[in-house]
């Protein structure tokens, strides 16, 4: 419920000459930032977490503790002049549950190239797992072709200083690449009579839109989490791919080595549920399997060092490389979705100007 409607410029000016010239974050003109409100403060000021690093504002708007909003840079020289773009929109308890459920259904995408939709099938296969060969592409294209960056990729089409037939020449080859762009495409043009068929396609173009919400909401924490479709017996489930690059706020070297954590989830048809954390520090891992029972969990132990061996002939040597059995929490479907989930409780409406 609306409690308050407050009108307001949507401006906030840091100004350099109050005692934080020296502690405030580097800011570039144009720049899009994100920002928590730490709290309120006398004579119209807010003090903000922008970067890890806390900074005061003057601001006429309400704002509310611990909420999470976006900044756009104006001015970086004698004050820094920030404009509200908008809150940080949060994913609700209904979208974690769909993806929870998404993940559940396993094979549930055996219908969506059935949909008739352009160049699906082949995207799905093209971003699929697959065990017979190392894949130097999987994650860039997965990040690329799934509609994770959609929007992004149609901004820098728009924004580029094309004419109107290289836009059109851009977008028409930009939706043959990108699964979203696939689905939005056929949806729009779509018969009415005939929508009923598309049911599933624009299911799965709702929990697209969901994870590229649940992943902007933690990538301050350098977290992202991907799903990844599996092929097999003529239809598609899908695994999670987490990876973590770290909080670049709470790194103090900005310019150490970092260490990359991974970690996949899946279904395997004999297997069942399998889990692998793997951190990586340069060429170096370290990492370990976890699995439903001990005698699968003994199974894939004694794979280890037929990993290692194929490891080492890409150059990345293993530290050491455990399995255990798995707590029933640690396989669940929804584990590595609510390491990214975090709570927010809205009760002002603010009309910017």
């Amino acid at each position: 419920m609306i409690s308050g409607i407050h009108i307001s410029s949507s401006q906030m000016v840091i100004n350099k000459d109050n005692g934080q010239k020296n502690s405030l974050p580097k800011f570039e003109k144009n720049q899009i930032i994100n920002a928590k409100v730490i709290q309120m403060l006398p004579q119209g000021k807010a003090q903000l977490l922008i970067n890890g690093q806390k900074v005061v504002a003057k601001t006429a708007l309400m704002l509310t503790p611990g909420e999470q909003v976006q900044l756009k840079v104006l001015q970086e020289k004698d004050a820094i002049i920030l404009k509200l773009i908008g809150p940080v929109q949060k994913i609700t308890t209904r979208q974690i549950s769909s993806l929870v459920s998404f993940f559940l259904k396993n094979k549930s995408i055996p219908d969506l190239p059935g949909a008739k939709i352009a160049r699906v099938k082949d995207l799905l296969y093209d971003m699929a797992l697959k065990s017979d060969k190392p894949d130097k592409t999987f994650v860039p294209k997965l990040i690329e072709k799934s509609g994770m960056v959609w929007e992004k990729k149609i901004g820098d089409i728009l924004l580029g200083n094309k004419s109107s037939s290289d836009i059109k020449s851009s977008l028409d080859s930009l939706l043959k690449q990108d699964m979203k762009g696939n689905i939005l495409k056929a949806l729009l043009i779509a018969d009415p009579g005939k929508f009923e068929a598309l049911k599933t396609a624009a299911s799965f173009l709702e929990t697209i839109e969901n994870f590229q919400l649940l992943n902007h909401q933690s990538s301050e924490s350098g977290r992202f989490l991907l799903p990844f479709p599996i092929f097999s017996e003529k239809a598609f489930s899908f695994g999670q791919l987490l990876i973590d690059v770290q909080d670049k706020t709470k790194t103090k070297n900005k310019d150490a080595d970092k260490v990359i954590c991974i970690s996949f989830l899946l279904n395997m048809t004999r297997l069942g549920p399998l889990r692998a954390d793997f951190s990586i520090l340069k060429n170096q891992i370290t990492g370990r399997f976890l699995l439903k029972d001990d005698d699968t969990c003994k199974y894939v132990k004694s794979m280890i060092s037929e990993l290692a061996t194929r490891l080492a002939k890409i150059e990345y040597y293993v530290h050491h490389i455990e399995c255990n059995t798995a707590k029933k929490e640690e396989i669940q479907q929804g584990s590595f979705i609510e390491t990214l989930v975090k709570a927010r409780d809205d009760s002002v409406l603010n009309i910017v100007i």
